[in-house]
């Protein structure tokens, strides 16, 4: 059985080709922040599945 999104919204992430933190849509399932699958990189282009969740914003 699949685990339904709880969450989406747009964050930052850690490219691991070019080493930059770019924009990306975000999952939260459960605990865990994790990068929607499918996107690129907007500066190399290359996959963004492994790329580590750095910013999800939050209001104070």
């Amino acid at each position: 059985m699949k685990a339904l999104v709880e969450n989406h919204t747009k964050g930052q992430a850690h490219c691991p080709i070019c080493t930059h933190t770019v924009p990306a849509d975000i999952e939260i399932k459960g605990k865990f922040p994790r990068v929607t699958p499918g996107q690129r990189c907007p500066r190399c282009r290359s996959s963004l599945d492994v790329a580590v969740v750095i910013q999800i914003p939050e209001a104070a």
